[in-house]
C-alpha cells in the first residue's frame, strides 16, 4: 500500500525553522529534512505514470539563453498524490504562517503549478536561471532519485555557486517576489543543475499568478 503523505508536527516544525531561515539577509534558498522514504516511494510511483516530452534545449533571450537536458511533464495534473504534495506544503506554510508573529508571505499560498523533470544519467542538467517574476511567495524544489547538485549562485556566469543539499527526503525552499516584502529580481534567486551522474527525477512547485485555478 502507498505511503500517504502525512502533516506531522516535525514537518511543521522542519518547515517554520526553513523560512526562519529564508527569512535571513541574503539567503535566498534552503533546505530541509521533510520526506521519509516511504513518501518519496510514494511519489516516484505517482510521476513514473506521467507522460514526458523532450524538454527545449535552449530557452531564453539572446544573452541569456539557458540550456535544458531533461524531459518534464509539464504541467503536471495536480491530481492524487500530486494534489495530496501541493496541499501538504500549503498547509503545514499556513500553520506556520497562523503561529508565527509576523507573516512570511504577502497572502495565502496557492500551488497552481507543478512540473515534474527527469535528467538521464550525464545530463548536462539545466543553466544559471531565475525563475519568472509570475511565480510568487515560495518555490518548491523535490528530488525524488538520482544524483546530480542544485547550485545557487551570484551572476549567470555561476560565480560563487553553494551546493544546497536537495536529496531525496530534502525539501528545498526557494525565495520569490511577496515573500517577507521582497520583490524583483532581489527576490529570485539565481540556480542551476550540474553534476547530473545518476539522473535526476523532481518536482517542481510554484503559484503562478497568471493562472486563476
Amino acid at each position: 500500500m502507498a505511503a500517504r503523505l502525512s502533516r506531522t508536527p516535525g514537518k511543521i516544525s522542519a518547515l517554520r525553522s526553513a523560512l526562519e531561515e529564508l527569512s535571513g539577509d541574503g539567503v535566498l534558498g534552503v533546505s530541509v529534512s521533510f520526506f521519509s522514504p516511504d513518501e518519496i516511494a510514494t511519489l516516484i510511483r505517482e510521476v513514473s505514470r506521467l507522460p514526458m516530452r523532450k524538454a527545449k534545449s535552449r530557452v531564453g533571450a539572446a544573452g541569456r539563453e539557458v540550456h535544458q537536458d531533461f524531459d518534464i511533464c509539464f504541467p503536471a495534473p495536480r491530481q492524487g498524490v500530486l494534489n495530496d504534495l501541493a496541499g501538504l506544503l500549503e498547509t503545514c506554510v499556513a500553520e506556520v504562517e497562523d503561529e508565527s508573529h509576523s507573516s512570511f508571505l504577502d497572502g495565502p499560498l496557492h500551488l497552481n503549478d507543478l512540473a515534474v523533470q527527469h535528467y538521464p544519467k550525464n545530463s548536462r542538467g539545466i543553466g544559471v536561471h531565475r525563475d519568472a517574476l509570475r511565480y510568487r511567495r515560495l518555490v518548491f524544489i523535490i528530488t525524488l532519485a538520482g544524483q546530480s547538485r542544485f547550485y545557487l549562485c551570484e551572476d549567470r556566469d555561476g560565480s560563487g555557486a553553494v551546493a544546497i543539499d536537495d536529496s531525496p527526503g530534502m525539501l528545498t525552499i526557494l525565495s520569490a517576489p511577496g515573500f517577507r516584502g521582497r520583490e524583483g529580481e532581489a527576490s529570485r534567486p539565481l540556480h542551476f543543475v550540474s553534476d547530473v551522474t545518476g539522473g535526476r527525477l523532481s518536482i517542481g512547485l510554484r503559484e503562478d499568478t497568471k493562472l486563476t485555478t
